[in-house]
Order: C-alpha cells, then structure tokens, then sequence
C-alpha cells in the first residue's frame, strides 16, 4: 500500500499557524519552531509553483527521494540519479541529469500548486528512455501519472512488451489502458505530453496524450484523447514516478520533466537544430508542424518541418 506523507506535513502548517497565534509576545519563539518544523518536514511540505521544469540537476548516483522537493510514497530501492542528459530536437537543450529506475522499489512524488477548479487543465511532459526490456510483460504497468494530495493517480502512462520492443500505453486511472502506440524501438528517446482536465460534474473528466508532437505553437490534436468514465481526482497536485514490479517496470531513463497550465508551458521551443548526411549540412527546416523523421550520419532525430522540400540533399524522409 502506498502510504502518503502529505497529512503530517499539513498537520506541522497548522501547529506552526496555531503557534502563531498563540505567541504574539513571544515572536522569537515562534520563528524557532517554525524553523524546527520546516527542518523535519520541508521537503515533503514544498509545492513547486506553475509552470515548473524539473533538469534533475542533482549529483550522480543520489537517490531522487532525497532531493529536495520530492517525497518517498513506499519502500524498496532507489530511482537513481543517472549522469547525462536525454534531448529532444525542438525543445531547449537539456541541461544536468537524469533519472533511472526498473522493476520494484520506491515511487517517488513532487507537489505543485494544487489545482482543484474546475476547467483547468494541468500538462506534464517528459523525455524517455527504455534502455532495456527485462521481465516486462504484455500486460504492463504504468510509470508515471498525477496524483491528488494522497494516492489517486491520474493520467498514467504505462509500457507493454511486444516482440523486441515495447508500446506506450495511456489510461484516465489506473485501470488497463485500452490506448497504445504502435512498437517503440530500445533506446530511443521519446517525448510525451500528458493532460488532464477537470471538468465539471463527475465521471467526466479528460485526459490527452501526445507522442513526439511538435514543440511550441498551439495545441495539436491528441495521440489519445479518453473521458474518464470512473471516479475523478479531486484535485492534482503532484507528478509521480513510479516502480511497480519487475513484470511491470522495464529499465527507464526520464529527463526534462515539465508541469504547467498550458501547452506552451510544457513543450517550449529550442534552436533549429542542424545535421549533416552525406557531404551536405545545414539548417533543416523550421519548428511547424508535421513531424518528420529525418535520418542522417550523425543519427535519425525528430524535426518538426514545413514540407519535404526543406530537406538538404543526401537526408532521407518517414514521416511518424
């Protein structure tokens, strides 16, 4: 069972408020006990404000529990800060670390401004990596989603196995998704966009992915688009990093994690990227929509391109 830490952090607020209260002659001992309690429970307490970029810009090896601002939901071992960086042509460049983790072991969180009106939308994306298979089965589980202040989870996106590669699943709970890419290739990185809406009413609420969209510029249409048709989340105020089991978590990577209000807020828009085929180089293209698949010598990427004529000679075209 997952056991949250968010109570007890909202318990030490309301000692702190009602010490306050209480201390109006006594200023200096009140600061000391604020300070006590931010010392013990400061890093569950801390709510990231919107939009916030997450480059895991911890040491190498840390355990990203025990970063500042992210919180332990159970026990077992670590999600292990990995040195280096994933990227993702179209976005910033990625700056600092990443995270690894597989099979079992700790779920990780990280709070936000809580968001519980109804019409907003809250977005995360993210860049991923499966590096390696292991005992992942067809059925799968999911590694990520948003949580409310305890442990309902939202907008979760799973892995599967199928054949020598796996597919990227998408559910509005944590039900079974009934919504799958097509075959994703080992160590190959990704980038996911994810929503979820609150909407007024209840058993209603919607929830989007994208796979590799186009960065910048206005929203495109989903890859999934699901209503949810169970209980909805009261609200939604953390990201989640999860490991459920060797079946269910292959070896993942994840960098440049992003939760915003908005699209922009998650999908910002770096440099036009360069690369060469051949004996040709030169800028490729400009950031609008389709996405291509451009393979090139030094490695195919993803470019977002206004038509194939913008192509330098020597590169080849597949569309996504």
């Amino acid at each position: 069972m997952k056991v949250s830490t968010q109570n007890l952090a909202s318990n030490a607020q309301g000692l702190v408020g009602t010490f306050r209260r209480n201390m109006t002659r006594s200023g200096l001992l009140a600061q000391l006990l604020t300070l006590l309690l931010i010392t013990c429970f400061g890093t569950v307490n801390a709510q990231a404000p919107l939009p916030h970029h997450e480059p895991f810009n911890y040491t190498a090896a840390a355990s990203l529990q025990t970063q500042a601002g992210w919180t332990s939901l159970n026990s077992g071992d670590n999600i292990v800060v990995g040195s280096g960086s994933l990227s993702y042509a179209g976005l910033p460049a990625s700056t600092f670390n990443k995270i690894s983790f597989d099979g079992a072991g700790i779920d990780a969180a990280k709070a936000f401004t809580s968001q519980s009106v109804a019409g907003t939308t809250v977005y995360y994306s993210f860049l991923m990596n499966v590096t390696a298979l292991g005992s992942l089965n067809t059925t799968g589980g999911y590694f990520t989603g948003l949580t409310d202040a305890s442990t309902g989870f939202g907008a979760t996106v799973w892995t599967r196995l199928d054949g020598a590669g796996y597919d990227i699943g998408f559910a509005p709970r944590t039900s079974a998704p009934t919504s799958w890419s097509s075959v994703r290739t080992l160590n190959t990185t990704v980038f996911v966009v994810v929503s979820y809406q609150l909407v007024s009413g209840t058993t209603n609420d919607i929830v989007k992915m994208w796979i590799n969209p186009a960065t910048g510029g206005t929203e495109p249409a989903a890859t999934f688009s699901i209503t949810n048709t169970g209980t909805d989340l009261t609200s939604v105020q953390r990201i989640l990093v999860r490991q459920d089991n060797a079946t269910n978590t292959p070896f993942i990577e994840m960098d440049e994690m992003r939760v915003g209000l908005t699209w922009a807020d998650v999908t910002p828009v770096g440099g036009v990227p360069v690369v060469s085929g051949g004996s040709v180089s030169g800028t490729v293209g400009t950031l609008l929509s389709p996405v291509y698949q451009i393979s090139a010598t030094n490695g195919p990427t993803s470019y977002a391109l206004a038509n194939a004529t913008t192509l330098p000679n020597g590169l080849t075209l597949n569309t996504t």
